[in-house]
């Protein structure tokens, strides 16, 4: 998902000088949160609200995003079943498992009762 958005500044005084012309031009390039703080550690100067929308919709952008995930696939050891693990990069989190670690923990047991699973030869 690509969300943009930009800010423009506008001015009831036209005496302001060329410096703060200026300013409310680097003003109005600020796109993100991150053009907010680079513009500040330049010195351009940007009301309370509109650095409060801009973080409030930085906030919302990445909320609609969801999470950044990561895929662990390993194999069951005694299933020998491929697992597929989708895990929050940030946290860590288990958001979901294919098939569930449970399951197969589940089925492995029920073949080893049943006799199904055969030790190695001597």
């Amino acid at each position: 998902m690509n969300v943009q958005f930009s800010l423009t500044a506008s001015t009831s005084s036209q005496n302001k000088t060329d410096s703060v012309a200026s300013m409310n031009a680097a003003a109005s390039m600020i796109r993100n949160g991150e053009d907010l703080a680079l513009k500040e550690k330049q010195g351009v100067s940007v009301s309370i609200g509109e650095e409060q929308l801009i973080r409030n919709i930085d906030r919302a952008v990445k909320s609609l995003q969801g999470p950044e995930t990561t895929l662990d696939i390993s194999i069951h050891d005694k299933t020998h079943e491929i697992m597929v693990k989708v895990l929050n990069k940030e946290t860590g989190e288990l958001i979901r498992e294919v098939p569930p670690e449970k399951t197969l923990d589940l089925v492995a047991k029920m073949m080893e009762l049943a006799g199904i699973m055969i030790d190695a030869k001597v």
